[in-house]
């Protein structure tokens, strides 16, 4: 489930959601090379686990590029985002995912009852643009979307959070499908100076949504209104 993408330079690195049927849900981990990759040679790495056993863990993210000397990953466990240090990506089967800081949840928020990161951090010149999915108590049935600034040299730091959701599930392909009410982020990436953010409608089809990034980031520090603009079709094949 939920396969998050991070180049690091010549690689991509890969965290999924493994679950083998009974056990809890546990974070993933291979890579492939970017050569083989764009040539479509699927020669990834044996998967890993690398979080604990007996431990539901999800919403795993690498980021792009050290933080003081350190590979930086966010995960989930209930109801929080876990965030670890890590001196290697080596697929050993060595190490697992520990959650030495934590961003929460907050109450009476949109983002009340859970949230987890969605797309692989984006560095810009303000910090760390995560864009993260949550649940409202008030709702638990909805899954909207919602932007942090994080401080770059220290990214367990919230320098901004969005108020209300960027995006929440309102067109009829993210309530019509496998599961209803479901708008869930899983890749960003910035060309032109416009951020895309990928994403799933109802479990059922992949979106795309946009902002001009420097109009997010400038609304986002100031507590302005932050939005996403879904990308609508007439129908999805």
């Amino acid at each position: 489930e939920d396969p998050r993408i991070t180049q690091i330079e010549d690689r991509l690195y890969m965290t999924y959601v493994a679950y083998d049927g009974w056990s809890p849900p546990r974070v993933a981990l291979t890579s492939i090379l970017v050569e083989d990759f764009l040539d479509n040679r699927w020669l990834w790495e044996k998967a890993v686990l690398i979080s604990p056993p007996g431990i539901v863990n999800k919403n795993a993210v690498i980021f792009p590029e050290k933080v003081r000397g350190k590979y930086v990953i966010f995960h989930r466990v209930f109801p929080d985002i876990l965030i670890d240090y890590v001196d290697t990506l080596e697929l050993d089967g060595s190490w697992w995912l520990e959650g030495h800081h934590k961003i929460s949840p907050r109450e009476d928020m949109w983002d009340s009852r859970k949230l987890g990161a969605g797309a692989p951090p984006i560095k810009t010149d303000k910090g760390w643009l995560l864009i993260y999915q949550a649940v409202d108590d008030r709702d638990a049935t909805k899954y909207k979307m919602g932007a942090m600034l994080l401080d770059l040299e220290y990214p367990e730091k919230v320098i901004a959070r969005t108020n209300a959701p960027i995006l929440e599930p309102d067109q009829w392909y993210e309530d019509h499908g496998f599961k209803s009410g479901v708008a869930y982020p899983c890749g960003a990436v910035v060309m032109n100076g416009i951020l895309h953010v990928y994403y799933g409608g109802a479990d059922s089809v992949v979106c795309v949504a946009t902002a001009q990034l420097d109009q997010f980031l400038d609304d986002l520090l100031h507590s302005h209104l932050v939005h996403l603009d879904p990308a609508v079709v007439d129908r999805v094949l």
